[in-house]
């Protein structure tokens, strides 16, 4: 039996026998997935796409099928419309100019292109999920941080601000949603020197730090890190501190004001009760902070030494 999304016709078409249509579900009035399907935001994006053919998907549907993982799985779909239409719960339905140039075509299906995607991401969402996604953004499509960076230094029109913020705030070399997350946080406390993708020497090995700042000699190992996560006790006996965020992680929304996502700052502030370990707290519940080990000699201040293993 064939998967869905299906309409109604294509469903009495393909599935005869309606004994076998009762495998079907309806995702809403003429639409169907089989009841082994996942009813998630693709498969929504999909049936609104087929529903409107001379619509364009956008948002977040368009992110998703650009490669956003970091897209709720039950976010409403959401497409472009040329005319007004009647709204529908658990769809959004957008109007206004949609330029031809910010229209392709994936899988058959007409989105919004990437860069057109992201600059409706920095409009419709809170700053720190408008990060997230673009980032995210970045790293399934090679080069469109280039463009990114190429269009926000022209700014224009509608949401231009808003946009050249976002995109200042992108991180390319972003490995995760977290991360981002982390360091967004982060930076929104005062605490602007934490980067992902730093590296540091341990026994004569290269080791990625998912996120760290050298100044404050503070390192955030992640609960399903790859590398960093052996070295904490290296780490510690170079004289850095050692956040552990352990749990998964829970998004949430941050305590602090949505503009400070995307202001810069920089202060030199302790990693302990008073800095770092609140800020992902908010993200990690169970982070806990591990101290230098006490009684190491602490030989390399920038963390770039060759001493025994963890």
């Amino acid at each position: 039996m064939p998967p869905g999304p299906l309409t109604t016709a294509e469903l009495a078409a393909a599935v005869p026998d309606p004994r076998d249509r009762g495998r079907y579900v309806r995702i809403w009035h003429g639409h169907y997935r089989r009841d082994d399907q996942v009813d998630d935001l693709r498969l929504r994006s999909v049936a609104l796409a087929r529903s409107w053919p001379e619509g364009v998907l956008r948002g977040r549907s368009a992110a998703l099928l650009w490669g956003d993982d970091s897209a709720p799985t039950d976010a409403p779909p959401e497409i472009w419309l040329p005319a007004t239409r009647r709204s529908r719960a658990g769809r959004v339905y957008r109007y206004g100019a949609m330029p031809p140039a910010a229209v392709t075509e994936l899988g058959g299906i007409r989105v919004t292109t990437p860069l057109r995607t992201c600059r409706d991401l920095a409009g419709d969402l809170d700053p720190e999920d408008a990060v997230v996604a673009v980032e995210r953004l970045c790293a399934a499509n090679p080069g469109l941080a280039g463009v990114l960076a190429a269009a926000a230094g022209h700014p224009s029109g509608r949401g231009a601000r808003r946009f050249a913020e976002v995109v200042a705030a992108v991180e390319p070399r972003s490995v995760s949603a977290e991360t981002t997350r982390a360091r967004l946080r982060l930076a929104a406390a005062g605490l602007g020197g934490f980067r992902e993708g730093v590296r540091i020497r341990i026994a004569g090995r290269a080791v990625p730090l998912p996120l760290a700042d050298p100044a404050l000699r503070c390192a955030v190992v992640l609960p399903d890190g790859v590398g960093a996560g052996r070295y904490r006790a290296a780490l510690r006996r170079a004289g850095w501190t050692v956040i552990d965020a352990r749990g998964p992680a829970v998004p949430g929304r941050a305590t602090h004001a949505a503009g400070a996502v995307l202001a810069p700052h920089t202060r030199i502030c302790d990693p302990g009760l008073d800095g770092v370990l609140p800020a992902l707290r908010s993200l990690w519940p169970g982070a806990l902070l591990l101290p230098p080990l006490p009684g190491e000699p602490v030989a390399d201040p920038l963390g770039m030494w060759a001493g025994r293993s963890a």
